[in-house]
């Protein structure tokens, strides 16, 4: 009789345990769709990096928010991501870039990262890794 109570004991703590866990699982999703919906205006802009370049060699896009994701597929050490006023591309990244737009985190090889939420108006940007060296690829937004 005691293993009777001992297997329904441990059943109702299995239980317990699964039902704990799934529904944490799903409070998570319900998190993460919560911010998805609070941004569903935002479009994500997908790049990706290699030696001295992007892969996309120039954009064109309406003006709107937009966040960037972007890879590290084969530079063999840390890049990053910044978009700056291209009246200014010669200038200081750190005084010419748009509010948010630097990668978020600096990104490995093989990773992807994204810049913060970033509103472009209608002119003439530029993007581009200073620690790749990556050219300044125009970024036209009418």
């Amino acid at each position: 009789m005691n293993k009777i109570k001992f297997l329904v004991a441990a059943f109702a703590f299995v239980f317990a345990m699964i039902n704990t866990y799934t529904v944490s699982a799903q409070k998570k999703v319900d998190e993460k769709m919560e911010k998805l919906s609070a941004h569903s205006d935002v479009t994500i802009i997908e790049l990706a990096q290699v030696d001295g370049a992007f892969t996309t060699e120039g954009l064109s896009l309406k003006p709107g928010k937009y966040q960037f994701n972007v890879t590290n597929r084969a530079v063999g050490h840390e890049v990053g991501f910044v978009i700056q006023k291209a009246a200014d591309k010669n200038g200081d990244v750190m005084k010419t870039a748009v509010e948010n737009s630097f990668s978020q985190n600096m990104i490995a090889k093989g990773k992807t990262e994204s810049s913060g939420i970033v509103e472009l108006k209608a002119g003439d940007y530029v993007y581009s890794c200073p620690m790749n060296p990556t050219p300044k690829y125009k970024l036209t937004v009418k």
